[in-house]
């Protein structure tokens, strides 16, 4: 006799990444298109959200689009330094180098994501104008040692939050300088698109916003057609279908880890200038407002990764677990030999990965008096794997994977 719980496993695969929109929202992105939208009550809507008072809200393409006209309003001289966290997206550090300025990256903690303040004490020079801190992996860290040491050393504060977005938990720092938030593609609440910055100083607020007014603005066919795009990825995570797309990457000898990431990734290859100085298109505001004024807690993720832990014998270690506040954006667990269990997982229709995300560690240090390498950071990502759990993930899958996990362990 067919046992079919096991027919069920063989053709089901749960993706190393769920889109966090459901079809509701597309459908109804598809159906702003056939109506005209009213631009100044949308991001009435969007900034309505956010509940800060001494702040300038601005909405941008992306938030590379939001850094890149940070830097430029801010016109430093060039050769500045821009102490950043060493676990970042290699576009950031990129549009620092463009700019004519120089990345100095800061080891951080594996278990709280944290740059070391005894490093930073080691790199801050007086050509130190930046401190760009990153949150990461869904985590948020407390910023408290960090704006004490920007006071100190008169730096500017900047938080990356593209991958810690939190719903009305986190609204960014009210004493950084800048905050940027993520909508991306991949990000929790997405918008397909689109980022928030909030400005403690409203005349560079002003200034950021005259430069982006002289932008194009990306097309609404643009938009239309990225909507049908990740319509089409979302059906594609049905774990029944997600099975037959992996078999069909593999028939043609592709590689998995680049064929996913380069389906999800925000931005092509190419001149990023080119890329990243748009004004973003007005159904993808309004999408953005729409999932704002929706938007939820996260807590039903969170619930979800606690109980997986729970039903574990062996005590994982996790990427960041020690952080101020962690929503598991992503799962990641650091493993002494993470191909072997990626491999393993895979094996048991799990697609765990150690790409889920575009992060890298920045090695080189510029710092003149110091050479000093960020190697926890970098065991971090070479013994990474970002575990396929979301919050939809079924009961009897996640006592499956903890039985996988543990007998690997």
């Amino acid at each position: 006799m067919v046992n079919l719980s096991s027919l069920q496993e063989k053709f089901r695969i749960y993706p190393r990444l769920q889109i966090d929109i459901d079809f509701n929202h597309l459908v109804k992105s598809l159906l702003s298109f056939s109506k005209v939208i009213d631009i100044n009550q949308t991001l009435d809507t969007i900034k309505s959200f956010w509940k800060v008072d001494d702040k300038d809200i601005l909405v941008t393409f992306s938030v590379r689009t939001a850094f890149d006209l940070f830097l430029q309003s801010l016109q430093l001289p060039a050769g500045s330094e821009v102490l950043m966290s060493a676990i970042n997206i290699p576009e950031m550090v990129e549009i620092v180098e463009l700019h004519g300025l120089i990345p100095v990256p800061v080891d951080i903690s594996p278990l709280n994501c944290e740059p070391s303040l005894e490093l930073l004490e080691k790199l801050v020079s007086d050509k130190t104008k930046i401190l760009l801190i990153a949150h990461i992996f869904g985590t948020i860290i407390d910023l408290k040692p960090y704006i004490e040491f920007s006071h100190k050393y008169n730096l500017i504060l900047v938080e990356d939050c593209a991958q810690a977005f939190a719903g009305n938990k986190y609204y960014g720092h009210p004493k950084v300088d800048a905050s940027f938030f993520s909508f991306g593609p991949i990000k929790s609440s997405t918008a397909l698109g689109g980022a928030v910055a909030l400005l403690r100083d409203k005349s560079l607020a002003a200034k950021i916003l005259e430069r982006q007014q002289q932008y194009p603005k990306k097309s609404e066919f643009w938009f239309f057609i990225r909507v049908i795009k990740f319509l089409c990825l979302k059906i594609l995570s049905n774990p029944w279908i997600y099975c037959h797309f992996l078999h069909l990457v593999q028939l043609f000898s592709k590689d998995v880890d680049s064929t996913i990431r380069s389906t999800t990734r925000g931005f092509a290859s190419g001149d990023l200038f080119s890329k990243i100085r748009h004004r973003p298109p007005h159904h993808l505001l309004w999408l953005l407002a729409l999932r704002l004024s929706q938007c939820e807690d996260f807590s039903h993720r969170i619930h979800t990764v606690e109980k997986f832990l729970k039903l574990l014998t062996n005590n994982l270690t996790i990427a960041g677990i020690k952080a101020e506040y962690h929503s598991f954006w992503l799962l990641p667990i650091i493993v002494p030999h993470p191909e072997l269990l990626v491999n393993k997982l895979q094996e048991n229709n799990f697609d765990a990965s150690r790409g889920s995300t575009n992060l890298v560690v920045r090695e080189l240090s510029f710092n003149n008096k110091n050479n000093i390498l960020p190697e926890n950071a970098k065991y971090l990502m070479e013994h990474i794997v970002f575990l396929p759990i979301h919050k939809n993930f079924p009961t009897s899958e996640l006592h499956r994977l903890a039985q996988s996990v543990d007998k690997f362990f």
